[in-house]
């Protein structure tokens, strides 16, 4: 298998994990989904050259998966646990900074953390549709049709994730 099939064979599956994820109606699901999709996408960026993306995309896979454990725990431990996420966040971005790239992942990797430890139901889908358009940036910068694809795709089934979620509080 050639490298270029690597990538797009990696990025397909994280795609489909990453869809899959966000249409879930349980919130551990849907973290564990997540986070096993962020390890696919570390890898994808691995393979596209984009070594800072794929450490945050490590970073957001650690966070997410720490974050379905988490549901049921305290204010604190959570306060704790997304301080050092995001601190990991600033490191990563800060050794590999280039500029506004750097600046649109640290912001949805921020966001990201955010939602994922305090927030659920449609709120959480929200902000995943804002992390996926600040991630298309980098996605359209790596000329990858499998990450611009997951973006899109993710922002469409946030966005139904948001509305079922909603339905379900009436």
């Amino acid at each position: 298998m050639t490298s270029e099939l690597f990538v797009h064979v990696s990025g397909a599956c994280a795609l489909l994990l990453n869809v899959l994820a966000l249409l879930c109606t349980c919130e551990k699901a849907l973290r564990f989904q997540s986070g096993l999709a962020g390890l696919v996408w570390a890898f994808n960026n691995l393979l596209l050259g984009a070594p800072a993306a794929a450490a945050l995309s490590l970073i957001n896979a650690g966070r997410t998966a720490s974050s379905a454990v988490m549901l049921q725990r305290g204010a604190r431990l959570r306060r704790l646990a997304f301080v050092g996420f995001a601190a990991a966040t600033a490191v990563v971005c800060a050794l590999t900074w280039q500029g506004l790239p750097s600046v649109l992942l640290f912001a949805a990797s921020l966001v990201s953390s955010y939602a994922m430890f305090y927030l659920r139901g449609s709120g959480l889908r929200w902000a995943m549709l804002l992390v996926s358009a600040l991630w298309m940036y980098h996605a359209w910068a790596h000329a990858s049709w499998e990450q611009m694809a997951a973006n899109a795709l993710t922002a469409v089934a946030a966005l139904y994730g948001a509305w079922r979620a909603e339905r379900l509080v009436r």
